[in-house]
């Protein structure tokens, strides 16, 4: 029973439990594709069908990663084969849990308006937050509710992008932001003139002949 109703890996270099990294990040870009495609789907057929289907499997996922062991759900699985030819990135599992907790709790308020079939602006809300989340863990491997573990609690070891560490992080150049202020200028000048000089008018319709 401890085999499945277990959080996290016990590693002989750790003296804490761990997490793969690279399965979590894997997991949360598969889940934010499927997500996202759902939430198109409500768009483009005008039904919610797509979007609860996902909801569910999104529960389903946390409750399993939180109350089982995150070994066995399903996404982490799917993204766990994926790049099961990769070296590990082990972070502890703490925070992972205290993240994937949160999660959890947003599954469990999801599931109110599933049941009782409620469209509010706050469930539309829950959906992009989560897929906001699961964007920013799986593009820039940051995990926000670790941060938010980092801040309520400081004993920590070894957070995703080493964010738990006390010794003094690389700064970052500040001339850069000077750069990517040019590029968003650059291309705001692009957005203007684009649609200034070509697209000034109706739409056209493109007729492809066979």
């Amino acid at each position: 029973m401890g085999l499945f109703l277990n959080f996290g890996e016990k590693i002989n270099t750790y003296d804490y439990k761990v997490i793969n990294e690279r399965d979590a990040r894997a997991s949360a870009g598969i889940m934010f594709l499927l997500g996202l495609l759902s939430l198109f789907s409500v768009h483009l057929y005008r039904t919610i069908f797509w979007a609860e289907l996902f909801s569910i499997t999104f529960i389903i996922e946390f409750i399993v990663r939180v109350l089982i062991n995150p070994k066995y759900a399903p996404y982490m699985l799917v993204g766990g084969l994926i790049v099961s030819n990769q070296e590990p990135d082990w972070v502890e599992a703490k925070p992972k849990r205290f993240a994937w907790l949160l999660g959890l709790i947003l599954g469990a308020i999801m599931t109110y308006y599933i049941i009782f079939d409620v469209i509010t602006p706050i469930r539309l809300s829950i959906c992009w937050l989560c897929l906001f989340l699961m964007f920013v863990e799986s593009v820039f491997g940051i995990c926000l509710g670790c941060i938010l573990y980092k801040k309520l609690n400081w004993k920590l070891y070894n957070c995703p992008g080493g964010i738990c560490e006390t010794k003094p992080q690389k700064p970052y150049d500040k001339r850069n932001l000077i750069i990517i202020l040019a590029f968003v200028g650059l291309f705001f000048l692009t957005y203007i003139s684009l649609k200034s000089y070509k697209f000034n008018e109706k739409p056209k319709i493109i007729i492809i002949k066979e």
